[in-house]
């Protein structure tokens, strides 16, 4: 964790969080597990506050895990202090605090490289892959590993036994993580599903999210992404896409915000067909393109982030954005523009996407840039057709009338905002398809993906974030200002007055995939919240 704060208003929040807890009874036996090895204090927060409300909810204990791994360490955080967020555990009511990679190391000495019980191969295979592509920063893995890959491997199958062996013990309530992916996370979510434990997955974004997977909503499909993926998407079809009348009003505000307020490349202000005409033709000149043809805009990945951990159709994000290339440089009907991702430099150091566009130098139909170099005004005025694998831009643009074509998934891609190729073949039978109508002159969106577009922005900014008056909105930050706001809240706001946990409660209650700021089966009530908030804004 980040030495946030000074010594002084951390301690007056470990007093404030312990008052706030006090004792409470637990049922011998029962206990909820929360992970604390995230750099930043806001995201261990959100993990206890979320299972201690599960803990309210069920009379568990609360049991947290922690510990340093060095390589995550390094990459992520040089300075994460498990002294100080064992403190952090204990005020916010910890019943016992594990160390886990202490007990990994101590297995490595005892064991070596031992197989790992429970665990699958196929998913300990990619895990593996996944950890080792983003702890190296590369896009793909080598054809011989050395010393290095292998001891990591080792760890790897060290800590999946030492995770098989902790939930063997506790056989908790519920997991509860900051992440889903990699090594050190994704192995604990591998054994709680293995187990049928509950696993939250809280989000770092927001006033407060999280997605839960409940054991008997799984489908056998595959990763706990992948099975979330189905369930949201049944969730936004049973209680979101019918009240779409009643929610259209503040969706709509939710959209005008997205286009309006601060993000990437600054507000969306184009409001008329003349400007963007104007903006795009001035677009175009800027990259070398032709402006009387259309334009496919390509959004890379960042290269080594979370490979393999949903639905996706190609070996690794680098292979997708080479064949992708590849059939760019072959259709010259239309103008393509390869984005790279904002923070690439942090997941890739051998300069892919620079070689990508080097290999496909001299085409004046292709041009390739940095995310920075447009403004969202250019970008959104340029683009026909966007073509990605997740991110952001699967929401936005089909909500501003701009199809996606996607070659993979993410949580929302089964609640019809995009066209999301099931395979390779089925990618390019897409691609092909909508260069075909772009040089038809279209292809045009249709109403009501754009309004399911609009709706997962309100439902994934405002239904499905829960407001807490004691944690601070992600966006304060997480020095001294959020320390303060935090202990303000826990010395000011009882448990019964804070509607996260409510919300928990519903969720809980209902075995739904996410937390709601909203009650989606009491259309009343749902509709006076709704129209109070217009009324308020």
């Amino acid at each position: 964790m980040r030495l946030v704060g000074g010594g002084e208003q951390f301690d007056r929040l470990l007093s404030a969080a312990r008052a706030y807890w006090g004792r409470r009874p637990s049922q011998p036996g029962t206990c909820v597990v929360a992970e604390a090895m995230h750099q930043d204090i806001r995201v261990i927060v959100r993990n206890l506050m979320l299972a201690n409300a599960i803990c309210d909810l069920t009379s568990a204990r609360l049991v947290v895990l922690t510990g340093l791994d060095r390589e995550w360490s390094r990459l992520l955080c040089e300075d994460f202090d498990v002294a100080r967020v064992r403190r952090l555990a204990e005020a916010f009511g910890a019943d016992d605090i594990i160390d886990v990679h202490d007990l990994t190391e101590r297995r490595l000495a005892r064991e070596g490289d031992a197989p790992a019980a429970g665990v699958e191969q196929a998913t300990l295979d990619a895990l593996e892959k996944a950890s080792l592509l983003r702890l190296n920063r590369v896009p793909r893995l080598p054809r011989t590993e050395d010393e290095r890959f292998r001891a990591r491997r080792a760890r790897a199958r060290a800590l999946s036994a030492v995770y098989e062996r902790i939930f063997s013990d506790l056989s908790p309530t519920a997991l509860v993580t900051s992440q889903v992916d990699y090594d050190q996370w994704g192995l604990a979510v591998d054994t709680a599903m293995r187990m049928d434990v509950p696993v939250v997955h809280v989000q770092s974004t927001g006033s407060l999210k999280a997605y839960t997977l409940f054991p008997e909503a799984r489908q056998g499909t595959g990763t706990f992404r992948e099975e979330l993926t189905g369930e949201i998407a049944r969730y936004f079809d049973w209680h979101v896409w019918p009240y779409r009348d009643l929610v259209r009003p503040n969706a709509e505000q939710v959209a005008w915000r997205v286009k309006t307020g601060p993000g990437g490349g600054g507000p969306f202000e184009v409001r008329t067909e003349t400007e963007r005409r104007q903006l795009r033709e001035h677009g175009c000149h800027r990259l070398g393109l032709g402006p009387e043809r259309p334009l496919v805009t390509v959004f890379n990945q960042a290269v080594s982030d979370a490979v393999g951990t949903n639905r996706e159709l190609f070996d690794d994000l680098a292979e997708w954005l080479e064949e992708t290339a590849a059939y760019a440089v072959a259709e010259e009907s239309v103008n393509w523009l390869f984005l790279d991702h904002p923070g690439q430099d942090r997941y890739d150091t051998t300069g892919h996407f620079a070689s990508v566009a080097a290999h496909c130098s001299g085409r004046s139909h292709l041009a390739f840039a940095t995310s920075l170099e447009l403004s969202r005004n250019m970008l959104w005025s340029m683009t026909d057709v966007g073509v990605t694998v997740r991110g952001g831009v699967c929401g936005e643009l089909p909500a501003f009338g701009v199809p996606v074509i996607q070659a993979g998934w993410a949580e929302w891609s089964g609640c019809g905002l995009t066209h999301v190729a099931e395979t390779r073949d089925d990618y390019w039978a897409l691609l092909g398809e909508s260069v075909a109508d772009l040089v038809k002159g279209g292809p045009v969106l249709g109403p009501e993906q754009r309004e399911r577009a609009r709706l997962w922005l309100w439902l994934s900014r405002s239904g499905a974030d829960v407001s807490s008056p004691v944690l601070p909105h992600a966006e304060m930050g997480e020095g001294e200002e959020y320390l303060r706001a935090l202990t303000v809240g826990l010395q000011h706001v009882e448990r019964d007055g804070d509607p996260l946990h409510c919300a928990v409660r519903r969720m809980w209650g209902r075995r739904e995939p996410l937390l709601s700021r909203f009650d989606f089966r009491d259309p009343a009530g749902l509709a006076a919240a709704l129209t109070a908030s217009r009324s308020a804004s």
